[in-house]
């Protein structure tokens, strides 16, 4: 398995990122995950986002096509 950081321009870099930080997630076809962020691999190419409202623990891959931004 491959995880070193994508060449394809619109996968966003996630490095910069830190637990405990509040972030949501915007995905092109409108889904917004809402929460914070729980958990970083080293690489930075999966997080895990513990939602809003106990709404549970998610894992998103950076190549899923979300943006990650704070707040």
């Amino acid at each position: 398995m491959d995880t070193s950081p994508s060449d394809d321009p619109d996968v966003q870099d996630w490095s910069g990122f830190l637990c405990g930080e509040h972030v949501t997630l915007q995905h092109p076809a409108g889904t917004q995950l809402h929460g914070v962020l729980d958990m970083r691999t080293d690489d930075a190419s999966v997080v895990w986002i513990q939602l809003r409202d106990g709404a549970g623990r998610r894992l998103v891959h950076r190549a899923d096509g979300y943006r990650l931004r704070r707040g």
